[in-house]
């Protein structure tokens, strides 16, 4: 049985089935209820359910590590192909999803010891399920199920949250229903007129098909240019569907604006999934399903593309300099790094695909180790807004180091993952017009002065007296935490800062691991 689990042909399906098969089994443990908040009758049963909840958690990481292993990279075509004839449904794994789930699996242990409640601990191991499904489905309509159907439990994890906000969660409906209801149309006519919506059907029906119009020496319009115009309105109406709707996920402007509300309005580990995981999904619809289905398409939106990362990553990095919410900074400047990887997605040079992928694993780890540290600043003091700040350089050391580090990685230094991936970044863009490569480069000074800012406001100075007074009544000092006066950070913030810290500067060193 274990052998045939690990067994490439069959290993992603087994994955998928073994966490269904776990997260079923959370409703089965002794008092395991799903009550809204910790009680002390019922604060031991919770600690249960949260450590199988986190022991499961490691199952997928484990197994991907496995699947990297065995991941052949000397070659960029699918691997680990699953078909399931009776459901119509297939499964494979090639470099960029390998990368995103390993990403993926790396970050939900953290996010399990972030909850508190069971609600929160069962939406996440969901929320796992349905994000390694789309992250490996090679179907069209199983990419959309599996994806709305994340976006339907980040909708109760924000809603509901106790300091959740609903017009926060019904943005990220509105904005990601607008495009989902474009798309579902289109593709059942893409299965009225092929029968099937698999993405290696869909690549050999359309991206072979001769879609130049020739205009016809006679007067009369032949058979063959009507049958190539009516071939170009099928690769027109596909294309415009898949792209809106994956602009919306990842975001670009003008649909960008769900984003730094649902940041500020999720719990940090809603906002560490965002950030890390979920708009990376965005990035791998672009790769996985629009170039390859409508690569036609693709080459005559180009200039529309530019001017959308353009006017997005302008748009980000100014209104990153007039932003006093903490969690509002790091989400405008993910839309900066968001709209570069797109445009290096869209230029379609030789490594662009790789070069993208780099630069959201790069992403994948500073964004959530920044939101983790606000998070960390919240539960003591309750405020994310700059202004309340002030010299925590002298009262929380070990956090300030971690802090100036995750700053300089999002800002790109040298010697850091970001660095390098926006390198790759710009070359791929200077390949197709040096321009857009000028302009990304003096934005990027922008971004890096309201991070300076925002860094130096927090740290340095002198700190506030309430600061100080809120450090001493959240004393967690004991037998198992650090004391208060030497970090201001507990045993289990600093784990779970500890592998994202080491992942960011590994990954600068040595990039090519």
């Amino acid at each position: 049985m274990i052998m045939s689990a690990l067994n490439p042909n069959n290993t992603i399906v087994c994955l998928l089935l073994t966490l269904i098969v776990l997260t079923l089994i959370v409703f089965v443990i002794p008092n395991g209820r799903f009550n809204s908040q910790v009680s002390n009758s019922n604060s031991n049963n919770i600690f249960l359910t949260k450590s199988y909840c986190l022991v499961v958690s490691f199952v997928p990481l484990i197994w991907s590590i496995y699947l990297w292993s065995v991941f052949d990279a000397s070659g960029h075509v699918l691997q680990m192909v699953v078909i399931l004839e009776r459901l119509h449904i297939s499964f494979g794994m090639d470099y960029v999803s390998l990368s995103l789930t390993l990403l993926t699996t790396g970050l939900f242990p953290i996010c399990i010891m972030l909850m508190r409640t069971v609600k929160g601990l069962v939406t996440f191991l969901l929320l796992e399920i349905v994000i390694y499904g789309a992250l490996n489905v090679l179907d069209l309509l199983g990419f959309y199920i599996l994806f709305e159907s994340s976006l339907i439990l980040l909708f109760l994890l924000i809603g509901r949250s106790k300091y959740g906000s609903i017009e926060a969660a019904y943005k990220i409906v509105l904005y990601t229903m607008f495009g989902s209801l474009i798309l579902l149309p289109i593709i059942f006519v893409v299965y009225a007129l092929g029968g099937s919506t698999s993405l290696i059907y869909l690549i050999c029906t359309f991206s072979n098909e001769q879609t130049h119009y020739v205009e016809p020496v006679s007067s009369l319009v032949s058979i063959d240019s009507i049958d190539s115009i009516n071939l170009r309105s099928r690769q027109m109406i596909l294309g415009w569907g898949l792209f809106l709707v994956f602009a919306v996920k990842i975001p670009l402007m003008p649909v960008h604006l769900w984003l730094p509300e649902a940041h500020v309005a999720a719990p940090t580990a809603g906002s560490i999934l965002l950030a890390g995981i979920l708009l990376k999904l965005g990035g791998i619809g672009f790769i996985r399903f629009l170039i390859p289905i409508v690569p036609n398409f693709t080459v005559s939106i180009f200039p529309i593309v530019c001017c959308l990362c353009l006017s997005s990553f302008l748009f980000s990095t100014l209104s990153t300099l007039r932003q006093i919410d903490l969690k509002k900074i790091i989400a405008y400047s993910s839309i900066g790094h968001m709209s570069m990887i797109t445009l290096t997605i869209f230029s379609m040079s030789e490594l662009s695909a790789s070069n993208a992928t780099f630069m959201m694993l790069a992403h994948g780890l500073v964004s959530p180790c920044l939101f983790l540290l606000v998070g960390l600043l919240y539960d003591r003091y309750h405020t994310k807004f700059v202004l309340y700040f002030s010299g925590l350089g002298s009262l929380m050391p070990i956090f300030s180091i971690m802090f100036f580090l995750c700053t300089l990685a999002n800002l790109s230094f040298p010697l850091f993952p970001n660095f390098i991936a926006e390198f790759l970044c710009l070359t791929s863009i200077f390949s197709i017009h040096s321009l857009y490569a000028y302009i990304f480069c003096i934005s990027q000074v922008l971004a890096t002065v309201s991070s300076f800012w925002a860094f130096n406001r927090i740290i340095m100075g002198v700190p506030f007296q309430y600061m100080s007074i809120s450090l001493e009544q959240n004393d967690h000092s004991g037998p198992n935490k650090w004391s208060v006066s030497h970090s201001a950070i507990s045993r289990l913030e600093f784990n779970m800062l500890l592998p994202l810290m080491i992942s960011i500067l590994w990954l600068g060193v040595k990039p090519t691991t």
